[in-house]
């Protein structure tokens, strides 16, 4: 049994000189790697393309402008006067626009659809071709604008 010891302490010792030197020689391979000195290759260099994903915006409704109808022919009008009731006319779906002063680029407050009745309180004036009156609405005194004649209409019989 002493020689069966002896062939197994052998091995070991040849395992481990072989697992020694397989260390040592990736040490030694590793330390030239990382040593020794680089060239570029000739020419220009590679360049790196990244791929990347771009999100994809979600749709989203966007309110679309209703542009301000373009003044027909001014029309004339009359009985239309401070106190009197007027209502909106011939606008069809587009309603009147309600401005902060007398003409087509004054700031836009509101829309006063067909058919509203509204109280004049200023005016008359004339800009852009058109004649304007201050109107107020009765039912909300803090909804007011300058409104062109051309859609305004004399409530009959009624101051």
């Amino acid at each position: 049994m002493q020689k069966k010891t002896n062939l197994h302490s052998v091995w070991q010792w040849v395992f481990l000189v072989l697992l020694l030197g397989t260390i040592g020689v990736t040490f030694v391979a590793l330390s030239w790697y990382v040593t020794r000195e680089r060239t570029r290759p000739p020419g220009p260099l590679p360049t790196a393309i990244l791929w990347t994903t771009t999100p994809t915006p979600t749709a989203t409704q966007t309110p679309i402008p209703t542009a301000t109808m373009p003044p027909p022919s001014p029309t004339v009008t009359t009985g239309i006067a401070v106190g009197k009731r007027v209502r909106i006319a011939g606008t069809g779906s587009a309603g009147l626009s309600l401005r902060d002063g007398p003409g087509v680029n004054s700031q836009r407050l509101g829309v006063a659809i067909e058919s509203e009745v509204f109280v004049v309180v200023g005016g008359p004036t004339n800009a852009d071709g058109l004649t304007w009156w201050l109107l107020r609405y009765e039912a909300d005194s803090t909804r007011e604008g300058w409104g062109a004649a051309n859609y305004l209409e004399l409530v009959d019989g009624k101051q």
